[in-house]
């Protein structure tokens, strides 16, 4: 019992949650380059190319610098983890937990969207299964680190902290911000899809289900979650 209570209250750190996550992101990004073969251009997620365009506007390039980044914060969030738990014992079974939650919640998910229509991996173009696969990939990565860590953290600190609304009331109004705008970033750009209430609706209130996760769950589980559940679109 004491054992998933520590879970729990640990698994959603950003500790265990860029651990959790960095074989994804190492296996999107070898197959990002079998794809390409260039550091230039090629197939990529649609919010792993926001965040280039971010930095672009600074002058800085690099067809590989969100997945540095994202390392780096493991790397920074590894130090502060032994820095400031000297005591606390690493559990490796965490993972396989995280793993097993991870798949429940796509199933849980998968099944509530579909009710509604599973239209988040459609598009205006029509890329192979193989390329689907490596996209779903990068969702979990970098969708759920733009829409979900950066977006629902920034309007939490900004309506809890300058604001100083309630707690609760600023976690309902981010999540609901931040599901709003995960859902329009899907009809943005040349490979947009066409705007549409149906598929909008749709994917507002999965992204609704993505954010509540990532603020009872973290980071690690909500985008081992966005990515099962897209490949089980795809196999289905």
């Amino acid at each position: 019992m004491e054992l998933l209570k520590a879970y729990w209250r640990q698994s959603k750190s950003p500790f265990y949650s860029l651990l959790f996550t960095l074989p994804m992101l190492i296996a999107y990004e070898l197959m990002i380059f079998s794809f390409n073969h260039s550091d230039i251009i090629g197939l990529r997620n649609g919010a792993d190319i926001l965040f280039r365009q971010f930095f672009g506007m600074f002058n800085v390039y690099g067809f590989y610098l969100v997945g540095f980044l994202v390392l780096s914060a493991l790397l920074t969030s590894y130090y502060f983890h032994n820095r400031q738990n000297d005591n606390r014992i690493f559990q490796y079974q965490f993972f396989i937990l995280m793993l097993f939650e991870s798949v429940i919640f796509a199933f849980v998910m998968f099944i509530f969207v579909d009710k509604l229509g599973s239209v988040l991996l459609s598009g205006g173009s029509a890329p192979g299964k193989k390329e689907l696969v490596v996209l779903a990939l990068g969702a979990g990565v970098y969708e759920e680190f733009i829409f979900r860590v950066v977006l629902i953290s920034g309007f939490t600190f900004f309506l809890k902290d300058i604001l100083r609304l309630h707690s609760v009331t600023s976690a309902v109004i981010a999540v609901i911000a931040a599901s709003l705008i995960f859902s329009l970033f899907h009809y943005m750009g040349s490979l947009g899809d066409a705007f549409e209430i149906k598929s909008f609706l749709i994917r507002f209130i999965a992204g609704i289900f993505l954010s509540i996760l990532y603020v009872l769950r973290g980071y690690g589980i909500t985008a081992y979650t966005h990515t099962f559940y897209d490949l089980l679109v795809i196999l289905f």
